[in-house]
């Protein structure tokens, strides 16, 4: 599983130095368990299952002799996979213990590797605490699987705006439909989505492919072809709920109003209205006072052409 040569496993063999090993590659099957520690009765003597072999023996019980998945971090390699692998195999006489291996990177923050012992972790309903579900998940998908990620408040930061982005698509093909032509029809997701995720679940290539939909929706919107927007619409909502994405109200994950809107995103409804007019009769100075208004609301205006839109900043 490791590609080692047997001269590189002995170098790097995390293995006890002991008198009853017959070779110092060996690893412990069962190990001997002093008076206070605990252990069981047997042939060797009294002691308990060694650590690579307390796995096999959980995966024949759980799962049978041969498995699809086994997964872990990418420090179980060598030794403790090599060495399951090893015992399970010579105790069922099969060609394989697991089809598919996949190990993980590891989780880092602060430049360490996450960890209990380090006292290190963050917990999800932490970040849930200031942080969409929705941004979290993205996070955590920003990297392969197999890649180190670097968790951090920046990280998810990243996260949200790169949603924001998506949402933003969406908001603006809904205003340009009117609720015309918005026919929430199921559509498939786009095949570079689903192609990056049947590529050993390439998911930092299935978010590029998201933000590309979103890119191609917004040329749509910008063109003012309703029904090619409306087709892209329904596929970049399909893609990011594929992956578990995009499963609120635009309007109101934008803080741009909509149909869940509150009470306070109509009264910036009003101000940004307001502002709009001051706009018409150049009042400019009244339209940067309540521009700056709504900053200290945490609200910002976006103008275009089509008209001014809002979002709450998010911080």
């Amino acid at each position: 599983l490791s590609n080692r040569s047997r001269d590189e496993m002995i170098a790097g063999a995390r293995v006890e130095v002991a008198p009853y090993k017959r070779d110092p590659a060996d690893f412990v099957l069962w190990k001997p368990s002093p008076e206070g520690m605990p252990g069981w009765e047997s042939p060797w003597g009294r002691g308990r299952p060694g650590w690579h072999l307390e796995c096999s023996a959980m995966a024949e019980k759980c799962l049978g002799r041969e498995i699809d998945l086994h997964g872990g971090g990418q420090d179980l390699i060598f030794p403790h996979h090599e060495n399951e692998i090893a015992q399970s195999r010579c105790a069922h006489g099969t060609e394989r213990l697991a089809r598919y291996w996949m190990h993980n990177g590891h989780v880092s923050a602060d430049g360490e590797k996450m960890s209990k012992s380090l006292g290190n972790v963050f917990l999800t309903r932490e970040a849930l605490a200031e942080f969409p579900g929705e941004a979290v998940r993205w996070a955590l998908l920003s990297a392969h699987y197999r890649s180190p990620l670097r968790w951090s408040a920046a990280l998810l930061r990243e996260a949200r705006a790169a949603l924001d982005r998506l949402y933003e698509a969406l908001l603006a093909a809904e205003k340009m439909a009117d609720g015309a032509g918005k026919d929430n029809q199921e559509s498939a997701p786009p095949p570079e989505v689903f192609s990056a995720l049947c590529d050993d679940l390439n998911t930092p290539k299935a978010l590029a492919a998201l933000h590309a939909a979103a890119t191609e929706l917004n040329r749509a919107v910008a063109a003012g072809d309703a029904a090619a927007a409306e087709s892209r619409r329904r596929a970049l909502l399909a893609g990011g709920r594929f992956m578990g994405f995009l499963e609120e109200n635009p309007g109101r994950w934008l803080g741009a109003g909509g149909e869940n809107a509150d009470a306070d995103d109509a009264e910036v409804g009003k101000m940004v209205a307001e502002r709009e007019a001051a706009r018409a009769r150049k009042d400019f100075g009244r339209a940067d006072e309540i521009r700056q208004a709504l900053a200290e609301r945490g609200v910002e205006v976006l103008d275009s052409p089509e008209g001014a839109s809002w979002r709450r900043i998010r911080r």
